[in-house]
């Protein structure tokens, strides 16, 4: 009897103690929940707004294109810190949304400090196409998230 308590015991042990370093899974919809609620969501929205107000200047005089480009820069910077987008059906717009921030924020400020405007112009025309790319990925996030 002792020897049948003693191996329930033991293998009580393991299985707790191989949960503990396991953990708990979850679902991809859950971890694409989770990402959505604990700061996605505020990512993509400041990445929305700052982008948008790149495409808003570029009808405006060439001598406030910088800080609006510098903003986007920031919040792309902050973006790409943050946890991996945990939807594989999105993480490719996202990507190329970021990519196309970074390198049209870049060209951007770069043109605008030399007041060369077909520079900074070409800047906010990569930027415009990474506003469709984020607007692809928030569709398909949102998608996902409904699938649930």
């Amino acid at each position: 009897m002792r020897s049948r308590v003693r191996l329930l015991t033991l293998a009580t042990t393991a299985v707790a103690t191989g949960l503990l370093l396991t953990g708990c899974s979850s679902t991809p919809a859950e971890e694409l929940e989770d990402w959505w609620s604990s700061g996605g969501e505020g990512r993509i929205k400041a990445l929305s707004d700052t982008s948008g107000r790149v495409n808003e200047v570029s009808m405006r005089p060439m001598d406030i294109w910088d800080t609006a480009c510098q903003e986007l820069l920031a919040e792309v910077a902050k973006a790409k810190k943050s946890d991996t987008l945990p939807s594989e059906n999105a993480r490719g717009f996202w990507t190329e949304a970021l990519t196309a921030f970074e390198h049209g924020g870049n060209e951007c400020v770069a043109g605008a400090g030399k007041k060369d405007e077909a520079q900074a112009s070409a800047g906010i025309r990569e930027v415009q196409k990474g506003i469709s790319r984020l607007a692809a990925a928030v569709s398909v996030i949102k998608s996902d998230l409904e699938a649930k």
